[in-house]
């Protein structure tokens, strides 16, 4: 997948949900950048799908939205962008998830990396870096409308947290599913505390 190609990103896709374990097997062996072009293709739709449902009144929060990222940009969006530039600030709020999107990306790599080596997992960084962008696939079924996104996020967190990472660091299955159970409790408390999406 050196290139951006749809018919690639859906045959990834595909695999990733079908079976995420052979998946994450698989992509032992894989460079950077093809996961990387995997996540832009997810981060991409949903930053062009995310200003249109915005657009048509349905708002950016935890129960709506898959990433962080579209969140924080709707926040921008509707205290300062709407207006300054009225109708344009939508074009603004895709670039926002965009950019918001690979600064998360990068810090949440560093985390899950971190705490997979505590847990005796093996290997580097780029372990956690494919977790985390292959990861985000179920976030492009419906990653942007009420409820649907709250499936896709819990969907995406097992991915990135648990299948991905448990694979990629061949980490002790009780310490992974532990480790599980404390973030996605984690997850819950910061969603409802301070309205945030559980997923990336």
């Amino acid at each position: 997948m050196s290139k951006f190609s749809p018919s690639e990103f859906i045959k990834k896709l595909k695999n990733l949900m079908l079976d995420p374990g052979k998946f994450f097997e698989e992509a032992k062996g894989e460079n950077w950048k093809t996961a990387l072009i995997f996540f832009s293709w997810v981060t991409i739709i949903l930053s062009i799908a995310t200003p249109i449902v915005n657009y048509y009144g349905i708002e950016s929060t935890d129960f709506s939205s898959a990433y962080q990222a579209q969140i924080m940009a709707y926040r921008i969006l509707k205290s300062f962008l709407i207006q300054e530039y009225g109708v344009y600030a939508y074009p603004i709020e895709s670039l926002l998830i965009l950019g918001l999107a690979c600064i998360i990306l990068i810090l949440s790599t560093i985390f899950l990396h971190l705490i997979y080596r505590l847990i005796g997992g093996k290997g580097s960084f780029l372990n956690a870096w494919k977790a985390m962008c292959y990861g985000a696939g179920p976030c492009i079924f419906g990653g942007f409308l009420p409820y649907v996104s709250l499936f896709a996020a819990f969907y995406s967190l097992m991915f990135q947290m648990y299948i991905g990472p448990k694979v990629l660091y061949e980490a002790k299955e009780s310490r992974a599913i532990i480790l599980l159970a404390i973030i996605v409790a984690l997850a819950f408390i910061k969603m409802f505390v301070i309205g945030t999406t559980v997923g990336l």
